[in-house]
């Protein structure tokens, strides 16, 4: 019996996946700490000390370890595509999320991305039509489904706003029914072709009927590794780049100037903070209307009458993408009048937002 040699794709495309969450988890904990660390009123020599020393040293160390994480990834994702390379070339089977050719083509020709979660197993026909009007692209006219994908929601849903143009673009209806979604790998055009079909629990409109998101929802799942599974769970900037081609930005908390400023240049997506806090540096969401660990749409920052106190403040204006009912997280009571406890959108002032909100997510829409 021969040895064998190599290793099982799916399963290094995994510990890839893995080491890039842990790098994002460990950037967002020293933006945090460097953030706390900033508000934190220590004066003194023992103040100034440990202060030098957390710029000159531990966070550099901590930036290192970071970095490495990303090169471990990179370096692994590199070995699985030769792993997956070399067994094409001698006849075997790659397999492995996000292998083989992603364009595929209608009428079955291509496997469906698997399902997940609460999804449902079998996939349905979508019988209404897909629209493409500025009313269809609405950010509002989105309503998440049964998958936690309120990071890719959220950046389609502000590039929908910034340019609706773009997306009409973007996925085009084939003759035999199926749709083409072009998305981005590095910045350069990936046509992703996907039936006409969608499993129950997928993103859909206001009104509950399958949408555009419904259909760049599946093409995502297919662009990302081949199942629902892989955007359950995502940053917004990853979605940006996906969508757009174009550069992307991922910071902590900011001001309503640097949102305003990230806005000048493209949609921005921002999230919030978690819910039960586990290190003392972490926040906790300070509104019970707003939806912990999750990712909401920018729509503007102008005056508006703040209805607490009858008074005209510059304000921020978020979407959730739960969509414009808003809903309820377990132990949620509905209202007296049945109305949902989390916001379908919410105006803040800017110490309202921080207390809620930690990351910001911005993207660019260039000329394709």
């Amino acid at each position: 019996m021969g040895t064998f040699y190599g290793a099982d794709v799916t399963e290094l495309r995994t510990f890839a996946k893995l080491a890039d969450a842990s790098g994002r988890q460990l950037e967002e904990t020293i933006a945090r700490l460097t953030g706390e660390l900033n508000r934190v009123p220590w004066h003194g020599p023992d103040g100034s000390q440990f202060t030098a020393a957390w710029h000159g040293q531990h966070r550099l160390t901590l930036q290192a370890a970071q970095l490495g994480l990303v090169q471990v990834a990179s370096t692994i994702r590199a070995n699985a595509d030769q792993q997956e390379s070399s067994s094409t070339d001698s006849g075997g089977s790659a397999g492995g999320p996000g292998s083989g050719d992603r364009s595929g083509g209608g009428d079955g020709d291509k496997p469906e991305p698997d399902p997940y979660g609460d999804l449902g197993k079998d996939y349905i026909d979508i019988t209404n039509p897909i629209a493409l009007d500025d009313d269809a692209l609405d950010p509002q006219n989105i309503k998440q489904g049964a998958l936690g994908d309120c990071w890719f929601l959220a950046a389609l849903g502000t590039v929908a706003d910034a340019d609706p143009d773009f997306i009409r673009e973007h996925m085009t209806q084939n003759d035999d029914g199926s749709w083409t979604v072009t998305m981005y790998d590095d910045g350069k055009p990936v046509e992703i072709n996907v039936d006409p079909t969608a499993l129950p629990g997928a993103v859909r409109d206001a009104d509950g009927n399958f949408n555009f998101a419904t259909i760049y929802e599946k093409a995502a799942a297919e662009f990302f590794g081949g199942s629902y599974e892989d955007i359950d769970g995502g940053y917004s900037d990853d979605a940006f780049a996906a969508i757009t081609g174009g550069d992307t930005d991922r910071s902590g908390e900011s001001d309503f100037d640097g949102i305003k400023d990230k806005m000048a240049d493209g949609p921005v997506a921002v999230g919030t903070e978690g819910d039960d806090a586990k290190w003392w540096w972490d926040d906790e969401v300070d509104n019970d209307h707003i939806v912990p660990n999750h990712a909401y749409m920018v729509d503007t920052i102008e005056t508006h009458v703040n209805e607490a106190t009858g008074e005209e403040e510059t304000m921020i204006h978020l979407l959730n993408p739960w969509g414009p009912n808003g809903g309820n997280l377990t132990g949620d009571t509905p209202g007296e009048n049945g109305e949902n406890q989390r916001w379908g959108d919410v105006w803040l002032t800017e110490d309202e937002y921080k207390e809620n909100f930690d990351s910001v997510y911005s993207g660019t829409i260039e000329e394709k």
